[in-house]
C-alpha cells in the first residue's frame, strides 16, 4: 500500500461514523458517505479528518493556519539552476499523501495528459509524437508555486467538496497560499486545476490536426501536416486569463524538413519510436563502466543505475 487506507484504520464507514459524537455524526454523515460514494478522501472537517489520523482537532487546524512552519525548505541542483523544494514534515506529509493517492486514483485522465499518471510516463508521452515533421513545445514557469490556493480551491468544489471542506484541504496541500514543490499531493491537484486548460489546448490541437501532450509542465504539439503559423499566438492567448506564464526561455521549435532533430521530453522522435540522443548514449555506457568497474561511490551509484533504467525503458519501446 502507498499509502494508508481510504478510511485509515478503520474497517468500514459505519464504523467510522459510530466514533463520531451524535451531533457531528448528524452534521456530516452525508457529505462523507457521498465522498465515499465517488472514491474521494473524506475530508469534510477538522475533526473528521483528525478522528480518521489520530491527531487532535487543535494540531490539524494549526497545520492549517500556519502551514510553513510544518515544512523544511531546502535547494536541489537542477541543471545550472538551483530549485526549491518544500518538503512536509511527517505527519502533514501521511495527510498529504493519503489524500493525493486516493484522489489520483478517484479521477479520470484524458489521453492527452501523461506526467504524474498512473502506467504513463514521459517515454509513452514522447511516442505520440513520433514520426512528425515538426515539434512546438512550451513549458509553464514555476508551475507548483504559481499555482494558487484560490484555483484550487474551485476546482476541488467541483468534485463535490463542501466550502468547509475546501477551506481545509487547500491549506493542508499549500505551502503558504500555493502548491507545494515537494508535497506529495501537489501532483495530482496540479492536473487536476490543469483540466479546463488542458481541454483548451486539446480543442485548438482538435482545430489544427495535430498532436497534444502535457507532460507536468511541459505542453508539446506535433504534426504530420505543415505547421500552422498561428498556433504559437493561440497557444499563449489560451493562458492569458490563468496564474501561470510561459517560460519564454523553454518556448521550442524543430522542423524535420528543414533536417533538424525533433525532440521531446529529451528524446528523439523523427522515427517510429522515440530514442535517446548519441549524447545521452555515451553518458549511459560511461554509467555502466563505472558501475561495472565498482568505481562509482555510494552516493551516486543509485542515481546511476536510475539513468541506466531510463535508457532501459527508452530501448524496449522499440522493441
Amino acid at each position: 500500500m502507498l499509502a494508508p487506507p481510504l478510511l485509515v484504520s478503520f474497517s468500514s464507514v459505519d464504523e467510522y461514523l459510530s466514533a463520531f459524537p451524535l451531533e457531528l455524526r448528524e452534521q456530516y454523515e452525508v457529505e462523507i458517505r457521498t465522498l465515499l460514494d465517488n472514491g474521494l478522501p473524506p475530508i469534510v472537517s477538522s475533526q473528521c479528518l483528525g478522528l480518521l489520523f489520530g491527531f487532535s482537532t487543535k494540531f490539524i487546524n494549526a497545520m492549517c493556519s500556519k502551514n510553513h512552519k510544518y515544512y523544511r525548505e531546502f535547494s536541489i541542483k537542477k541543471g545550472k539552476k538551483k530549485r526549491k523544494i518544500q518538503a512536509p514534515k511527517v505527519a502533514l506529509k501521511v495527510i498529504q499523501k493519503w489524500f493525493g493517492f486516493h484522489l489520483s486514483h478517484a479521477l479520470t485522465y484524458e489521453n492527452y495528459v501523461y506526467g504524474f499518471v498512473p502506467g504513463r510516463s514521459a517515454v509513452d508521452a514522447a511516442q505520440r509524437h513520433c514520426s512528425s515533421k515538426w515539434v512546438y513545445s512550451v513549458d509553464i514557469r514555476d508551475f507548483f508555486p504559481s499555482t494558487n490556493q484560490a484555483i484550487i480551491k474551485d476546482t476541488l468544489s467541483t468534485l463535490g467538496y463542501s466550502e468547509k471542506a475546501c477551506n481545509l484541504i487547500v491549506p493542508l496541500c499549500c505551502y503558504r497560499d500555493n502548491l507545494a514543490q515537494g508535497a506529495p499531493s501537489s501532483p495530482v491537484l496540479s492536473n487536476l486545476v490543469m483540466k479546463p486548460l488542458d481541454q483548451q489546448l486539446f480543442t485548438l490541437s482538435d482545430e489544427y490536426n495535430i498532436t497534444f501532450t502535457r507532460y507536468a509542465d511541459d505542453i508539446v504539439f506535433s504534426g504530420t501536416n505543415d505547421f500552422p503559423e498561428a498556433l504559437s499566438r493561440r497557444v499563449k492567448e489560451c493562458f492569458n486569463e490563468t496564474c501561470w506564464d510561459l517560460a519564454p526561455s523553454k518556448e521550442y521549435f524543430a522542423d524535420n524538413n528543414n533536417g533538424q532533430r525533433l525532440k521531446v521530453h529529451g528524446l528523439l522522435v523523427h522515427g517510429d519510436n522515440p530514442r535517446l540522443t548519441k549524447g545521452y548514449r555515451n553518458k549511459i555506457r560511461a554509467y555502466k563502466h563505472l558501475i561495472n568497474t565498482g568505481a562509482a561511490n555510494k552516493e551516486d551509484k543509485l542515481r546511476l543505475i536510475g539513468h541506466i533504467m531510463y535508457s532501459d525503458s527508452v530501448d524496449s519501446k522499440s522493441e
